[in-house]
């Protein structure tokens, strides 16, 4: 969760400084990416762990 929290406001601030303005689709599509990349690196560890 900490990692969600912290992509997210860095996200947005890298979004504001450089634009200026925020799209709430544009982090809404980053925030589903992360999630699925970061649920998908733990179930692969996971499946690696079984491996041993």
């Amino acid at each position: 969760m900490a990692a969600f929290v912290s992509a997210s406001l860095a996200y947005i601030f890298v979004s504001l400084a450089y634009t200026g303005e925020l799209y709430l689709l544009r982090w809404v599509m980053f925030a589903v990416f992360f999630l699925v990349v970061t649920y998908g690196f733990e179930a692969f560890v996971n499946w690696a762990d079984t491996l041993d």
